[in-house]
């Protein structure tokens, strides 16, 4: 395996947290908004379908997480598993947290429209999860030998395989609560990621005088989603999100 796609993965998951949102703020602070070829019917296709792969991939790692679920947090910033988890939606692809990730990032850097998101952002985030990837992997074909091996071969890296997901969630119960607990910052932060571009875009390109109609909606917006971040917050440390069966990641 490449020695430098590894080396980078393990630097890209330590400092993940603080890199990958750094990486949109460089784009908002060094690039501005743009209609897609310069078209509004085109763009606001792209708009579109990035809304819906945003929310898509939102949707995705809620389920993911209600159902089974990997704690990726590593220690000691490496990579690291007590277990390999196999089941749930990780019996229909190895890595459906990042594929909800990658989503997302595609999402916001589709409904911003700059022209670094397709040469720049998305080319970014396809090289960081392959990367990480291969990091982890290189790390749980070690731990768990011929097991993780025969897992690969079963079970596609990134796309998902639907096929028989029905039977692969019978074994469990969804947790609402867990999924909340554990997702509410991604999930709020991405609502609000998607109005804010909204707004930014519509005040760049068409200016407040054409836009202000538009912005003053999407600007009242964010009202609900503080205020569904703030009272979810207060859930989480009332205590009142936890799972009945305990806090198990896995």
């Amino acid at each position: 395996m490449n020695e430098f796609l590894l080396k980078s993965g393990n630097f890209l998951f330590k400092y993940r947290n603080a890199l990958f949102p750094s990486i949109f703020v460089l784009m908002f602070f060094f690039t501005r908004p743009a209609l897609f070829l310069n078209n509004q019917t085109l763009d606001s296709l792209v708009v579109a379908i990035g809304i819906i792969a945003a929310l898509s991939g939102q949707i995705f790692r809620m389920a993911v997480i209600g159902y089974a679920y990997i704690k990726r947090g590593g220690k000691d910033g490496k990579v690291y598993a007590d277990d390999l988890v196999i089941r749930g939606f990780y019996a229909h692809t190895r890595n459906p947290m990042y594929v909800g990730n990658f989503l997302i990032a595609v999402g916001l850097g589709l409904v911003y429209g700059s022209p670094a998101v397709y040469f720049f952002l998305i080319p970014f985030f396809i090289y960081a999860y392959l990367a990480i990837t291969a990091a982890e992997e290189k790390y749980l074909g070690e731990k768990f030998g011929d097991q993780f091996t025969e897992y690969t071969k079963r079970v596609n890296r990134f796309v998902p395989n639907f096929k028989g997901l029905k039977q692969s969630l019978s074994g469990f119960q969804y947790d609402w609560k867990k999924s909340l607990r554990k997702e509410y910052g991604t999930l709020f932060g991405t609502l609000f990621g998607l109005v804010f571009i909204g707004i930014w875009k519509i005040y760049y390109v068409y200016g407040f005088s054409a836009g202000k109609k538009e912005i003053f909606t999407l600007t009242l917006l964010l009202i609900p989603i503080a205020a569904g971040y703030a009272y979810t917050r207060y859930l989480k440390k009332s205590g009142q999100l936890a799972s009945p069966q305990g806090d198990n990641e896995n």
